[in-house]
């Protein structure tokens, strides 16, 4: 039964990582993407579903000043529409409903091989002359002057982003220096950006989630340090166990894991099932941009998986022990 779930496995690149996942499978999650200040969406589109797409959000941002708590003295909503170069898309300069326009969103449209991305980030301009006594109030409470008015900066390292983005198949691995995030890769530029990327596959025997981080410091709290923690709730009930725990090394990434079973009633099925909720962090001690930290977890939740303990053992441990760096990726 485990092979034929792995008659055929595809390499996918998370983050920095690369992980090999029964071909089956395929990610569901493509809108928790933050690079630094900015929220990246994607999805594979045709370009005339591109045209339409940017065409309909243009006429949904004109009509957006008519909502009820939309003032009209905001007028009009749109401050700003940037063509992007090469026909590459568009970014929209615009107000944030129900808040006065000095609270706006950045707002890019960008298509790239094949991939459709949405990019938005907040910025606060009080460069209006309205706004002229605001902004004195928030000088003296040490904003600067720089920070009064976001938009020049967070606009120029949006359009920075831009010019390294590309789309990517699915299981297309890069071999340059970057970050792979759902359906698109993040070239590397001088900086080093705060990179947050999650990925999520299910069947109807399980779901499996990987979390990627390159923000969070290595420290003493990690899975074991947590044990006791654990431990302690485990044996507050007899319908779950620890089947397996440990730490350990494996191509130059500090793992640690934490495998949990039992049985679980469920409310949708109205039965008690069989439950497996399986953990893994990765460089939680060691966590930095060139050990990033990142969580891998296996469940059944609320499905009647066809699984048995053993077979989701090594199911699990066939995804972890793929789990390794991507070559080039620093």
């Amino acid at each position: 039964m485990i092979e034929t779930l792995f008659t055929k496995v595809k390499q996918q690149c998370i983050g920095r990582y690369i992980i090999d996942v029964p071909a089956s499978l395929h990610n569901q999650l493509t809108n928790v993407i933050t690079i630094d200040d900015f929220r990246i969406e994607s999805k594979p589109l045709y370009p005339p579903a591109f045209k339409q797409r940017i065409s309909l959000r243009e006429k949904e941002l004109h009509d957006s000043i008519n909502k009820p708590d939309n003032d009209p003295e905001n007028s009009p909503f749109i401050k700003e529409t940037i063509q992007l170069p090469s026909g590459k898309g568009i970014i929209f300069d615009h107000n944030a409903d129900g808040d006065d326009d000095f609270f706006r969103i950045l707002e890019g449209h960008i298509y790239v091989d094949g991939i459709a991305f949405i990019i938005t980030t907040q910025i606060l301009d009080l460069s209006a002359p309205k706004y002229t006594e605001r902004k004195k109030t928030y000088l003296k409470a040490g904003f600067t002057e720089e920070k009064t008015n976001e938009k020049p900066q967070r606009l120029a390292a949006l359009q920075s982003l831009i010019s390294r983005l590309s789309g990517r198949q699915d299981d297309a691995i890069p071999t340059e220096k970057g970050l792979c995030i759902p359906n698109g890769f993040i070239k590397d530029d001088a900086a080093v950006h705060k990179e947050k990327v999650s990925f999520s596959y299910e069947n109807s025997d399980f779901n499996y989630g990987l979390d990627f981080s390159n923000t969070l410091k290595g420290s003493q709290d990690t899975l074991m340090n947590r044990g006791p923690e654990i431990e302690a709730v485990l044996a507050q009930t007899t319908l779950l166990r620890t089947i397996k725990k440990g730490a350990f090394n494996r191509g130059g990434i500090n793992n640690q894991e934490w495998l949990i079973a039992g049985v679980k009633e469920s409310n949708e099925l109205n039965a008690t099932l069989p439950f497996f909720d399986f953990v893994l962090y990765a460089n939680e001690d060691v966590g930095s941009p060139t050990k990033p930290w990142l969580a891998m977890a296996l469940s059944n939740r609320d499905k009647k998986t066809q699984y048995n303990e053993a077979q989701m053992v090594e199911i699990w441990e066939r995804l972890v022990n793929s789990l390794r760096y991507r070559p080039g990726a620093f």
